[in-house]
């Protein structure tokens, strides 16, 4: 499965909205407040104990016995007036989704019980589908194209981040779930039509399927000895593909390394935090994460092998959440030059707390911090280098990946380093 349901429902303007996610292998570590509260939270709304909603409605300051009365004469009301029948799971659904989207925050997200085990689905490693991760647009409610797998259909289709999906296969996407787009998406082994929209422009494409392996690390050497590694997005196995990326390249002797973060739009902490490891002394501080509590946890590097090469990071406005932590804390360290455009700029924590019946809640725990104790949240980071590139570089790159202008920016600068 290639949508990342991480981001249903979710999306403001902002170009990419990747999550940054805890492992789901009991390493999430919420306060016991948070605990408590979501526990009884789930307890109510689950199971509808009037004891559990109203220590809810005491905690949160919400009337839940007037929400009660309320959606009971709603409900009397509709089954007696509305014209058309209706499917009472998906009305429950969205009362829950409501809910959630009554916090105004663009990260925290209701999943039912299907979108969740096809969010589980794509974490297992294999999946057919065109290589995009989705999630809809709440100012059109279209579908809206979060990141692009490089080398995968959607890629080599001309894709882009940020691209609407307006109707796949003829469906307007603006009157479907997330859920049914995805499902109609990979109804077949046929080729999706999609009909797209980007800078004003619609324009149809036809995209064939494949067998997706996530395989979120590439990399390569370059001229001079230069290594470059590109990380998609950060996944369970990408540390691990990280680090044999860095092992291999160190024992081509390796004198530079460029970390192609362009389009990443974040992932799991815990990953980004053991791939940070191969390259900060250990114990030293990667990032800090501050709770509604106050709470303050640390995470400091892991590894005593440390990469000693000078550093370049290439970024855009779509480098997001844990690719901005990677990128804060080496640049915070002076062991790596940023170069290109400002990224996206998300400093916050979410967190996954799958609930009783299958369904699972996705909240804003934390923020983050890097090791200076700078907030980047809706500021991003600014290059050391600013140099972006235009529509037609990028369509030349998808043509030919040697006419990279910044890469090849990338190289000079670690070329001049060496000398």
């Amino acid at each position: 499965m290639d949508f990342d349901q991480n981001t249903s429902e979710e999306r403001k303007e902002e170009s990419t909205q990747v999550n940054i996610k805890k492992r789901r292998n009991g390493k999430l570590a919420l306060g016991p407040a948070i605990i408590l509260g979501v526990i009884f939270f789930a307890a109510g709304i689950l199971f509808g104990s009037l004891y559990f909603s109203r220590f809810v409605g005491k905690v949160s300051n919400l009337n839940t016995d007037r929400i009660i009365q309320k959606l009971s004469a709603i409900q009397m009301l509709t089954d007696k007036y509305y014209l058309e029948d209706y499917d009472s799971e998906d009305t429950e659904n969205g009362i829950y989704t409501g809910f959630v989207r009554g916090l105004d925050d663009p990260y925290s997200t209701y999943y039912t019980k299907e979108e969740y085990k096809q969010m589980m689905e794509e974490d297992s490693g294999e999946y057919r589908g065109i290589g995009v991760t989705v999630g809809k647009n709440p100012d059109n409610n279209y579908t809206e194209i979060l990141l692009v797998n490089k080398g995968d259909p959607a890629y080599n289709a001309g894709i882009k981040v940020g691209d609407l999906i307006l109707e796949v296969n003829g469906k307007d996407t603006s009157t479907m779930t997330l859920t049914e787009v995805v499902t109609e998406i990979k109804s077949s082994d046929d080729p999706v039509l999609l009909k797209m929209y980007r800078s004003g422009e619609e324009f149809e494409v036809s995209v064939e399927k494949s067998t997706i392996s996530i395989n979120s690390v590439s990399h390569e050497m370059k001229d001079d000895k230069i290594g470059y590694i590109s990380v998609s997005q950060f996944i369970e196995n990408t540390d691990e593909q990280f680090i044999d990326a860095i092992d291999d390249l160190e024992s081509q002797g390796m004198k530079g390394l460029i970390i192609d973060l362009r389009d990443n739009g974040g992932g799991l902490l815990d990953s980004c935090v053991n791939m940070a490891s191969r390259i900060i002394p250990e114990n030293d501080l990667i990032v800090y994460t501050q709770y509604k509590n106050g709470d303050r946890q640390d995470y400091n590097s892991n590894s005593e092998a440390v990469l000693k090469v000078p550093i370049v990071i290439l970024t855009n406005k779509n480098t997001a959440s844990a690719s901005e932590i990677l990128t804060g804390c080496l640049k915070d360290y002076g062991l790596a030059t940023v170069l290109g455009d400002t990224t996206y700029g998300k400093g916050i924590v979410q967190s996954i707390i799958p609930l009783g019946d299958g369904s699972a809640l996705k909240l804003t725990v934390s923020s983050y911090y890097t090791p200076n104790g700078t907030s980047i949240h809706k500021k991003g980071i600014e290059p050391d280098v600013r140099m972006e590139m235009t529509d037609e570089e990028w369509k030349n790159v998808l043509e030919d990946p040697d006419k990279d202008v910044q890469i090849k920016r990338a190289c000079e600068i670690l070329k001049d380093s060496a000398n």
